[in-house]
């Protein structure tokens, strides 16, 4: 046999062999009697979410007239009675001038504070070290707990030892220059036109807080804890922030406070007082853990509302008032299944998986179920084969399913 005559037969007979071949995976395709899904964890979040309303015990400060108000601290400091708070500064006045005024007396004294050789352990770097490991534990810890109403103290703190630590390890040998400018910047800002015509104290101990709405005095603790539902929920529709704006700041006198949410009734139905849940205010994006308070319903509205505790101050707590607010009250993690491949098998719920074309049954173990599909337990011990686990083959659709058989090429054999 030449050798055109062999080309010719393989140029005719290879597009029938490859025209054959893929005709008959298509075959196997389309006949195959199972259909599989890979089984894999899905978490879901149960929330539910409505306006909301914060109440506080709060003290207005005193009217500032026609003055500006340049403020001696920061949102949610600490503050002790009789302390100054603010300053009032005439009209045209630049209240920048003011904060670095203040700011630079600060620094000033921070920098004598870490060359006095006075302090015991100036050249002592190790023992610096530690309370610089400290300091930053304490912002570690601020961080997580959302409380800040002392960070004023841990960045004075933290400052001066860190300008300690450099004259100890000889970075610095001395702040004097850097004083000498510092004193000539705060001599011409104290001459300068301008300055404070009084000052206001704070009538108590407490937060300070340098926005006002004029809702402090309507949204008070007590409001929260005994208000009923109608009473409540007319507040949260109808707050409107007003007036008051002359005021010089607000001292928020307890680090309690409260959220009042309105939510469908129906949906209290999986909310129970003292409950732990997170709220996220959703015009913000701040996320702060909460005790339910209360849950106030009546059969005859479709609407509830939820009252919520905290205990957490922040700079952006304390001007927290109205805000949309999403309440995630539990998370549930499992293994996901699809309602259409659920069965019954001898009175028990389950799936049917295929695992080296063999077809069995495994059970669920279901912690989450809504229309459409639950989330399965992942069983304890990972080698159990009768209930459903991680990556098994989940069969979605297929005929006279049946624990034991096996799944051959042309159908299911015995």
């Amino acid at each position: 046999m030449n050798a055109k005559l062999i080309e010719k037969i393989v140029k005719f007979t290879l597009p029938l062999f490859l025209l054959g071949y893929v005709g008959w995976q298509a075959i196997g395709f389309f006949t195959n009697p199972v259909r599989t899904q890979t089984a894999h964890l899905s978490t879901v979040f149960q929330s539910v979410s409505g306006p909301g309303l914060v109440f506080r015990e709060e003290v207005l400060l005193e009217e500032s007239g026609i003055n500006l108000v340049s403020s001696l601290h920061d949102d949610a400091q600490r503050v002790l009675v009789g302390q100054p708070i603010v300053e009032l500064l005439p009209p045209g006045t630049y209240a920048g001038n003011r904060s670095r005024l203040r700011e630079a007396e600060w620094e000033i004294e921070m920098l004598l504070g870490a060359q006095n050789p006075s302090i015991s352990h100036i050249n002592n770097t190790e023992a610096l070290g530690r309370d610089i490991q400290q300091q930053l534990g304490q912002i570690v810890q601020m961080s997580a707990t959302g409380s800040h109403s002392d960070a004023g103290n841990v960045r004075t703190n933290l400052v001066s030892l860190l300008n300690m630590r450099q004259i100890a390890t000889g970075q610095e040998n001395s702040f004097d220059a850097r004083i000498s400018q510092l004193q000539s910047e705060r001599d011409r800002l104290s001459a300068s036109p301008g300055g404070a015509v009084g000052v206001v104290n704070a009538p108590m101990s407490g937060f300070y807080a340098r926005e006002v709405d004029g809702l402090e005095e309507l949204l008070t603790l007590d409001t929260a804890r005994t208000g009923d539902l109608f009473e409540l929920k007319s507040l949260i529709e109808n707050a409107r922030p007003g007036g008051a704006r002359d005021r010089a700041g607000r001292i928020v006198t307890s680090h309690n406070w409260y959220v009042a949410v309105i939510v469908s009734r129906y949906e209290t139905q999986w909310i129970r007082q003292g409950q732990n849940l997170n709220m996220v205010f959703e015009d913000t994006g701040l996320r702060l853990p909460a005790t339910v308070s209360r849950v106030l319903s009546n059969n005859d509205y479709d609407e509830a509302v939820i009252i919520l505790h905290s205990n957490r101050v922040s700079a952006e707590t304390v001007n927290l008032r109205i805000s949309n607010v999403r309440l995630d009250f539990s998370q549930h993690e499992g293994i996901r299944v699809n309602a259409e491949a659920l069965r019954f098998v001898d009175g028990e719920r389950g799936v049917f998986t295929l695992s080296n074309n063999v077809v069995h049954f495994k059970r669920v173990d279901p912690i989450y179920e809504e229309p459409g599909f639950l989330l399965s337990r992942p069983p304890h011990n990972p080698h159990d084969d009768f209930v459903l686990r991680k990556y098994d083959q989940i069969i979605i659709r297929g005929v006279d399913l049946e624990d034991g058989r096996v799944i051959g090429s042309g159908g299911m054999l015995p």
